[in-house]
């Protein structure tokens, strides 16, 4: 018995019609699952580890998520203040790479929580240090004194005529050490600072 061709037209449509609900499924379920492999990934605001080290870090203030909307948090430190208040202070820091679809686009950024206003974050770029030498000093003389294996000059702000200083260890104790380390080369230093980060938008 063989079937009409009205049957067959009919038979196809519904073939079609559970193929493409199958697939629809299929893909929903494929993008659910990578949706919870992506927020379980280490650095991932979700799952609360780091991507360095995968350290437990405690949820980012809305302020700091808001800035840095897609950022892998790759470390995490509760320690001594690095850009805020005396070295006593204790304050959280957050050091995370920025999304782009680029490489050149990323960049790291410490978000360290405001004393006294957890909400509030400042941002820094967490890999430069802005560094003043005096004037009888110029960039080979500067270079001269820096271990090349943790330091690089990268340029010179116009505005403040500082030294851009890349930095190896950017973790939030390397970059505090850093700052100490940078401060001593004297007379040819004079001062050493964080390099402020505004988010965009």
């Amino acid at each position: 018995m063989s079937l009409t061709k009205k049957e067959r037209t009919l038979t196809i449509w519904i073939g079609i019609a559970i193929g493409v609900a199958c697939s629809s499924m299929l893909v929903r379920y494929a993008l659910n699952e990578k949706e919870k492999k992506t927020q379980d990934r280490p650095g991932n605001y979700d799952s609360l580890k780091t991507a360095s080290g995968q350290s437990i870090f405690p949820p980012l203030p809305e302020s700091v998520s808001q800035s840095i909307p897609h950022g892998i948090v790759v470390f995490f430190d509760q320690n001594e203040s690095i850009g805020n208040g005396s070295a006593s202070d204790s304050s959280r820091k957050w050091v995370i790479e920025t999304g782009g679809s680029f490489r050149s686009e990323r960049l790291f950024v410490l978000a360290e929580e405001t004393p006294g206003n957890p909400s509030q974050a400042n941002f820094y770029r967490a890999a430069e240090l802005y560094l003043k030498t005096g004037k009888n000093y110029d960039q080979d003389t500067l270079e001269e004194k820096l271990d090349e294996e943790k330091y690089r000059v990268i340029g010179k702000n116009s505005r403040s005529g500082e030294w851009i200083v890349q930095i190896k260890d950017f973790s939030p104790p390397g970059i505090r050490s850093s700052l100490k380390e940078l401060s001593l080369i004297k007379p040819i230093v004079e001062g050493v600072r964080l390099s402020p980060w505004k988010p965009s938008g």
